[in-house]
């Protein structure tokens, strides 16, 4: 074990030892272990082990940002206790890691094309003293952040543009001899950006040892990556585009295209499913679909010339995946007072996960929401896949899981009256509770229709989460909310926002509530999503509807117990948490159970019962 001078948590040699079988074996794992067992430390000793003896690369992938810094710290402490120095590099988004200016503002499809024409073009300043042939100043600069690793992408950012040389192309030199690579999930599953990316560092999927962070957010990641839209809003900017560049033949192939796409919609109320052929054949009336594509792809080129963003080049991506995989897609066509909107819809991540989880030398999938194991073994298309739940290592006596089945946010039910008495539950719930709560709705329109009445019966601080916020803004906002500790401030947020995981406040946080169930909204993207997981494994119901929304509400509720020294309440308040098929999901170590009478049950548990 490479970290022997360090005594494992409770159930974290069980997780080491695990992982070494699977990896040993070569066997995808997929791996649900709560908080507090140090899944990163235990994935990495033995992924190590066996990257060393074999002459491998660990390629760390995760969703945030902020986990690089635990992947390098856990690394740190390696090398302090036992000696062993790995090179390690965070490579985080191209965009991110670009010296040009104001390119944090444009879509990742437009920035691809303009670092592309900058390098092509020989304009890249940055991009010429990193991998021209005067480059002596990036190969000192090498040199010293190998010295000084393992970094931050920030720092070596910073150092980078100081220097005048491309953070992106140093940081991938970087990782050609590094022995482990923390990265965004895309790097290895967007098939493009993988294939530039592993050429790059000259590995094979091969001779890479893949552990995926936070898994259970790369089923809707990959399907939001393979998802493309096209609105009337879009084609209109495209069309003022082409005007400003006198491009009038592509002006009125522009119009043609909008007035397909509006008579596809003609109509249709809301929405309705759209064969691939269909919005094709009415295209081809105007023009072969290809000749169609490579028009508007040589006019978004011309735009490209003069700025760095083209919605006609845009257009002409969306056309071309519109032609992509024949299943595992729901087509839809949908409109609203304010525009019409033809959308591919991915509905199985497993098109871009298989490929790389079969090719690779052996795969961890890790999460401490990542059941049932079996589903998501199931969706990313994990076959002979190692599956394995491991307990809490936390007392279960410094938590208190209720069901409070009083209301509902069930569509159907909502009144002013449902939201009344759902706002003052949870302020009688939070107010029992000595200490900062969370408070997590479904939606930000449920959350701003309780809080009037919630802020009615709520005599502490009140914080509100808001869409759109900065980073900065998000960490002001938690820093204000912990300052509250004492007097017992309330956090409202929602159940997919920005506070609903990856929050740690250990010893502010004394409670959280989520307030109704945050079910994906029926539509039909959703129903076909459904309808396609019943087909393939005879689940649709869980896998499409259930799971994933319990899944939100189970890393919602995580948000309370990090440490072992922590103590709170989670409060499930809506009727349907009461109901099996949703009751059952919840993790068994936790005791949730029904409150008759919550207020006693509250006050057993802080000591306030006399």
């Amino acid at each position: 074990m490479l970290f022997p001078h360090e005594s494992p948590r409770a159930g974290q040699k069980e997780l080491i030892e695990s992982f070494r079988v699977a990896m040993g074996e070569r066997r995808p794992m997929l791996a649900h272990a709560p908080t507090g067992l140090g899944k990163t430390a235990a994935a990495l000793s033995p992924a190590l082990e066996i990257a060393l003896e074999r002459d491998l690369t660990i390629v760390f992938l995760t969703s945030r940002h902020t986990q690089h810094q635990v992947v390098l710290e856990t690394l740190r402490k390696l090398r302090e206790r036992t000696g062993t120095a790995v090179l390690a590099t965070s490579m985080i988004g191209k965009k991110w890691m670009c010296g040009q200016e104001n390119v944090d503002r444009m879509n990742s499809g437009d920035f691809a094309q303009y670092c592309k024409s900058l390098v092509e073009s020989d304009a890249c300043e940055f991009y010429r003293n990193a991998r021209g042939k005067n480059n002596l100043a990036a190969l000192k600069l090498r040199g010293e952040l190998k010295r000084d690793a393992p970094l931050p992408s920030e720092a070596v950012l910073k150092r980078c543009i100081d220097e005048r040389v491309c953070p992106y192309e140093l940081s991938l030199m970087l990782a050609e001899e590094s022995k482990v690579i923390i990265a965004d999930y895309y790097y290895l599953f967007h098939p493009h950006i993988r294939e530039t990316f592993l050429a790059k560092i000259k590995k094979k999927m091969e001779q890479l040892i893949v552990i995926v962070d936070e898994g259970h957010n790369l089923p809707s990641r990959l399907r939001d990556l393979l998802t493309s839209r096209l609105t009337t809003a879009q084609i209109k900017h495209a069309i003022g585009e082409a005007k400003k560049h006198g491009l009038d033949d592509v002006i009125s192939l522009l119009v043609e295209i909008n007035d397909v796409l509006l008579r596809l919609a003609a109509n249709v109320k809301e929405e309705r499913l759209c064969r691939e052929d269909e919005w094709v054949k009415a295209l081809e009336r105007v023009k072969p679909y290809e000749e169609i594509i490579g028009e508007l792809e040589v006019a978004g080129e011309i735009v490209r010339e003069d700025e760095r963003a083209s919605s006609i080049g845009a257009v002409a991506k969306f056309l071309a995946d519109w032609r992509g995989e024949a299943g595992g897609f729901a087509r839809i066509v949908s409109r609203t007072d304010f525009s019409t909107t033809l959308s591919n819809r991915c509905l199985d991540p497993a098109i871009l996960t298989k490929a790389v989880f079969d090719q690779c030398y052996t795969s961890v999938i890790m999460s401490g929401t990542l059941a049932p194991t079996q589903m998501y073994a199931d969706v990313l298309g994990l076959s002979g896949a190692m599956a394995k739940s491991f307990a809490s290592p936390f007392s279960q006596k410094n938590r208190l899981a209720l069901i409070v089945p009083k209301t509902t946010t069930k569509y159907s039910f909502r009144s002013e009256r449902q939201f009344q008495e759902i706002g003052e539950t949870c302020a009688d719930l939070a107010k029992r509770i000595p200490g900062c709560v969370m408070i997590f709705f479904p939606s930000y329109a449920v959350r701003d229709q309780v809080e009037k009445f919630f802020s009615r019966k709520y005599d502490r601080p009140v914080f509100y989460e808001r869409p759109g916020a900065s980073k900065e803004e998000k960490q002001a906002l938690l820093k204000k909310f912990s300052g509250e500790a004492r007097a017992g401030a309330a956090l409202l947020g929602v159940a997919a926002g920005s506070f609903g995981e990856g929050v740690d406040l250990p010893g502010v946080l004394k409670g959280v509530i989520v307030a109704g169930l945050p079910l994906d909204r029926p539509d039909l993207e959703t129903t076909q999503l459904i309808e396609y997981y019943d087909k393939k494994f005879g689940r649709g119901w869980e896998y499409g509807y259930i799971l994933p929304a319990m899944t939100r509400c189970i890393q919602n509720a995580g948000r309370c117990i990090r440490t072992e020294t922590d103590r709170g309440v989670i409060a499930f308040v809506d009727e349907r948490y009461a109901w099996p098929r949703y009751s059952s999901t919840f993790p068994p170590e936790w005791g949730t159970k029904i409150a008759s009478n919550y207020e006693e049950d509250i006050a057993r548990f802080f000591g306030k019962l006399f």
